[in-house]
């Protein structure tokens, strides 16, 4: 999943007023937003789901993964679409975040959009993972929605007791760049860098995004 994430944001992301921040900070920000984003949703939620597994939900979705990991992607798409409708446990929240993944890298932007709509407003699915899909929805919107409607949006994920605060964060800074603001984005990124609850790898990151920031100012 990971992969196909990288491919699609790389491609959303070369567009109009940060192209050349883009290009030379990318690997940056696509880099650990998703390493963010799958690391946060294995600690909050794996330990719970993983008790409340049906073994054949869990035997079809490593079949599903494998067939991805073995380049068969539209059967496994088709899998994990399956596993999503048919079941109800963690392994189908997993396939359709797969599935939603599967879709944007295909360039199917809104379709993928709304894949992680609908997760995020299914009130079935524990809030971690509805909050996830908002965050992996929102990344595919930075360039698409209001900016005023999306930054108030996630909101409630740059909560403080929120675990997506950081990508939220980042999120926010990144909408900040595309309307021109760039220095709310370098205090954004500022605040990041300085924040000791961030992961090494984002402050890091932010800490770059500060002096680029700063050159163009």
């Amino acid at each position: 999943m990971t992969d196909n994430l990288f491919r699609e944001i790389n491609e959303e992301m070369r567009r109009d007023r940060f192209l050349a921040l883009w290009q030379k900070y990318g690997r940056f920000l696509v880099g650990g937003v998703i390493a963010l984003v799958v690391g946060v949703a294995g600690n909050v939620g794996w330990a719970e789901y993983s008790r409340q597994q049906a073994l054949e939900a869990g035997a079809r979705y490593h079949a599903a993964a494998n067939l991805l990991q073995h380049g068969n992607e539209g059967i496994a798409r088709a899998a994990f679409a399956t596993l999503g409708q048919e079941s109800n446990g963690g392994y189908a929240i997993l396939a359709r975040l797969h599935e939603a993944a599967l879709v944007s890298a295909k360039r199917d932007t809104e379709g993928a959009i709304l894949l992680y709509r609908e997760i995020a407003e299914d009130a079935d699915v524990p809030v971690a993972f509805r909050d996830l899909a908002h965050i992996m929805g929102a990344l595919r919107r930075i360039d698409r929605a209001d900016p005023e409607k999306l930054v108030a949006e996630l909101a409630p994920l740059r909560a403080m007791d929120s675990p997506w605060r950081h990508s939220a964060l980042e999120i926010t800074a990144l909408v900040a760049i595309r309307t021109g603001e760039r220095t709310k984005a370098r205090e954004i990124y500022a605040s990041l860098a300085e924040d000791v609850t961030a992961p090494k790898s984002l402050r890091q990151r932010a800490g770059e995004m500060v002096t680029a920031l700063g050159e163009n100012l």
